[in-house]
């Protein structure tokens, strides 16, 4: 009697490529997610108790939060996989700077928080908008949490090459992260703080992304930040 090689309800491993697998479902789960924060967007601003609202923001900025994550993971899949290239063009900063920062202002405010942004209008550069705006976007999201009133960003040209700063008046980086590679941070999972690192590895590949001349980009972490608070820089060359 002939046996199958294929039971019935059992997948071969040798035709299945999980991380395809994975890829592909990040992305559907990532295009459910926005239709959920659009839709409770839609809701809030039907909502005029103050309460209410702001229990449907908090539930926006999660999801905002997790649908980064989801996009972050995809990118550096593509990376790995060496599916992903940068796409540079140069773009203006202060329009970049506008969109990226605009869906964060409204939800800032009503945390008391305000945010500042230095930069000169005719400030061009040349660089990869989406993987700068997901850098971007994972420093506002963490900052909604730990900024105490104050954040400013600035942006400008130096020695030929473009900064990105944001600094805040939160409690500043803990002396660890300051003690490894970003690389390393991703790996050291925490339980207690489900901290992953994967922002920062992520905006530490994204800048990296960017290259001219010899030259890579790179990121850098202080604490000489508003009142001794986080400063994060990402430099482009």
């Amino acid at each position: 009697m002939k046996q199958r090689n294929n039971p019935e309800g059992k997948l071969s491993t040798k035709s299945m490529d999980f991380s395809t697998v994975l890829a592909g479902c990040i992305h559907d789960v990532k295009n459910s997610l926005s239709i959920l924060i659009n839709r409770l967007a839609e809701v809030s601003t039907a909502i005029e108790d103050g309460e209410s609202k702001l229990a449907l923001e908090q539930l926006q900025y999660q999801g905002k939060r997790i649908n980064s994550h989801l996009i972050q993971l995809l990118v550096l899949y593509r990376i790995d996989q060496a599916q992903y290239f940068a796409n540079i063009s140069e773009i203006g900063i202060r329009d970049f700077l506008a969109d990226t920062l605009d869906p964060y202002i409204l939800m800032l405010a009503n945390k008391n928080i305000t945010v500042s942004v230095r930069c000169s209008d005719d400030l061009y550069w040349y660089i990869d908008s989406d993987l700068i705006q997901g850098v971007l976007v994972n420093i506002m999201n963490n900052l909604y949490i730990y900024a105490e009133s104050k954040i400013e960003v600035a942006a400008w040209q130096e020695n030929q090459t473009f900064i990105l700063q944001i600094k805040d008046d939160g409690p500043g980086y803990p002396d660890e992260m300051f003690d490894v590679s970003m690389r390393d941070a991703q790996k050291r999972f925490s339980f207690k703080s489900s901290s992953t690192g994967l922002g920062l590895f992520f905006s530490e590949m994204a800048a990296e992304m960017h290259q001219n001349n010899g030259k890579k980009g790179y990121i850098a972490m202080s604490n000489d930040g508003i009142d001794g608070g986080g400063c994060f820089s990402i430099v482009l060359p």
